[in-house]
């Protein structure tokens, strides 16, 4: 759904006049947004990812203390604290990547 005419207009003044007055930052907004922006898809497969290792990681420390095996707690707590880390750094990588393409 657009915008009325009289809004439109309005909003097609501003634009002009923003590229008269500061064409460098009117370049930089006439731009596409940046790469590493996700879609709305994959940011939810991201965070599904990091919920379901955090998760796995809780569920397998109360195993673990369920079955007084200590090697379960810390593999659990091990998932729960470094598995997202591991993901968020990842991610940071992959944006750093495409921002240097």
């Amino acid at each position: 759904m657009g915008l009325p005419e009289d809004e439109q207009r309005e909003l097609d003044d501003i634009e002009q006049r923003l590229a008269e007055d500061a064409p460098d930052f009117a370049a930089k907004l006439a731009k596409a947004p940046p790469r590493y922006r996700l879609l709305p898809a994959a940011r939810v497969l991201r965070l599904a990812g990091l919920l379901l290792i955090y998760v796995l990681g809780l569920v397998t420390v109360m195993t673990g203390v369920s079955l007084s095996s200590p090697v379960l707690v810390a593999l659990g707590a091990a998932m729960t604290a470094f598995g997202p880390v591991v993901m968020i750094v990842e991610a940071w990588r992959g944006r750093e990547k495409q921002d240097q393409d």
